[in-house]
């Protein structure tokens, strides 16, 4: 009697267990009965997407809208000796022809992209090499030739 009630329990326990791995065996993953995710997840997910893309393009036009000003192109400018060329942060410049000096900061030089150096103050600017001004800590170029041709992209001040 004993052993038998100890069968019908141990037979009970394993039917128990048993059952929830045929269950998930007959439903196929990604069926109609079992999705990987449901479509008013999908949707509520599109939603918030949209939301936060016309969030940011919403600022990106109130920000050029309000006179931020944008520096697209190199603009050609036309320097004399003496002449100090301030650059605004992310500034980008290369001298053309003449001769210019660097005029670095407190924080550091002027960087030469194409040699990979930093530009002390006093030190020749080469011609065609790309500069880089990456603050608006009063870093720049002394101009030391007339007729020095710069190309000059993002904001600036000639002093």
């Amino acid at each position: 009697m004993k052993n038998n009630l100890l069968l019908m329990i141990m037979s009970i326990c394993i039917l128990f267990l048993l059952s929830p791995i045929s269950k998930a065996n007959s439903v196929m993953p990604g069926s109609e009965d079992d999705p990987l995710v449901t479509q008013t997840y999908v949707e509520m997910r599109n939603s918030q997407l949209k939301y936060y893309v016309d969030e940011k393009l919403s600022q990106i036009s109130q920000n050029n809208g309000a006179g931020q000003t944008t520096y697209p192109v190199f603009e050609v400018i036309e320097t004399y000796s003496g002449q100090k060329i301030i650059a605004g942060a992310s500034t980008e410049l290369i001298v053309r022809s003449g001769s210019a000096t660097a005029i670095g900061s407190a924080s550091g030089g002027v960087l030469d992209l194409i040699s990979g150096v930093d530009l002390q103050t006093g030190q020749n600017v080469p011609l065609n090499h790309l500069l880089l001004f990456p603050r608006d800590d009063g870093r720049g170029i002394a101009v030391g030739q007339d007729k020095t041709y710069i190309l000059i992209k993002g904001p600036y001040e000639i002093k």
